[in-house]
């Protein structure tokens, strides 16, 4: 999708807790062979403050960079891949109360760790076509104990907490949103299934068993193949997204893609989608570990921040959320700010 009105990132926000040593983590058996050797150095970790909260914080700062006042703000989605800190709860209203005020319209956007793209996606579409002036995409994920095991809940992950913001506008801001491409395999949805039968309500199991259910459906005959479907829809969404933009993969400065990482010499996402560690940002993800939906927020608010982007520079965003969705974005960098 390339979008004819001009979208513009006028701001963003990152609210991270204090990082956390993975070594000690080792050293106390908290880590299995599997997850020792990925690469991590250090994740961030929440111990008191809930997953809404983390994503209000951050959301102050994205509006207060943009300079838009919180009550004109028109839409605010808000994505998570864990628990917010209440059952049955409109986590999303908060967010928007607690950063915008009573005016904003609110939804929560669940698709596992492609949540802060997808809900990227969907605002941005909301502002092409005409239906609001402004929106501001937050993610918050806290992986607390003993319902979440952060060190070993997924293949080559370790997760870390945040909360992340973006304020989009049709005004005016620091980087223009030239594209944006989604795509799904719903059929690969079983790697977050497995054989395991449907409950009654949360909590039954802690900590959640998301390894276990990967582990029953690698066995079956339908997950053969599932690796190339998955690697097939990263390049589809690479490839359609840097085509609407006019630009090839040669000209993206930096590539923002999931904090996930095998270590160990083995091929890494950003090798597959053509780029390399250089010009990812694993030297900032090996800090912080997998911020649930919030990756590449917090990844392009530290290119911000750090100065590591410059005027006309091109930015590639991949997000990839078990089920399967994936999405891309590439942005222009127009302004340098001194946040």
């Amino acid at each position: 999708m390339r979008f004819d009105r001009t979208i513009h990132i006028a701001g963003t926000g990152v609210f991270l807790p204090p990082a956390v040593p993975v070594q000690p983590a080792v050293d106390a058996g908290l880590v299995d062979e599997a997850h020792r050797d990925l690469g991590y150095d250090t994740v961030t970790v929440a111990e008191e403050t809930a997953a809404a909260d983390m994503a209000v914080e951050a959301a102050r700062v994205a509006v207060r960079r943009s300079g838009i006042p919180p009550e004109e703000y028109d839409l605010l989605l808000h994505a998570s891949l864990w628990y917010q800190g209440l059952d049955m709860w409109a986590s999303a209203s908060y967010v928007a109360n607690q950063s915008l005020g009573a005016r904003a319209l609110a939804f929560d956007v669940q698709q596992r760790s492609n949540g802060g793209m997808g809900a990227l996606h969907l605002a941005a579409g909301q502002l092409a076509a005409g239906a609001a002036e402004t929106a501001l995409v937050t993610t918050g994920d806290r992986f607390a104990a003993p319902a979440f095991n952060r060190w070993g809940s997924q293949f080559y992950t370790i997760f870390g907490d945040a909360g992340t913001a973006l304020a989009l506008s049709t005004r005016s801001g620091v980087a223009r949103l030239l594209s944006c491409a989604a795509a799904a395999d719903n059929t690969l949805e079983k790697w977050g299934r497995g054989s395991t039968p449907f409950g009654t309500s949360p909590g039954q199991e802690a900590p959640v068993q998301v390894l276990r259910r990967a582990a029953e459906h690698a066995a079956t005959p339908e997950a053969e193949g599932s690796w190339e479907r998955i690697e097939a829809q990263m390049l589809r969404v690479r490839d359609e997204a840097l085509a609407d933009a006019g630009v090839g993969a040669e000209d993206v400065a930096r590539a923002v893609v999931p904090f996930i990482h095998r270590g160990g010499g083995q091929g890494e996402n950003y090798d597959l989608l053509g780029f390399g560690e250089k010009k990812s940002l694993w030297e900032f993800g090996r800090t912080v570990g997998h911020l649930g939906a919030g990756d590449q927020p917090a990844g392009l608010n530290h290119l911000f921040e750090r100065q590591l982007v410059a005027p006309g520079d091109l930015v590639l965003l991949i997000g990839v959320g078990v089920g399967f969705s994936f999405t891309a974005a590439v942005l222009e960098v127009t302004d340098l700010p001194r946040w």
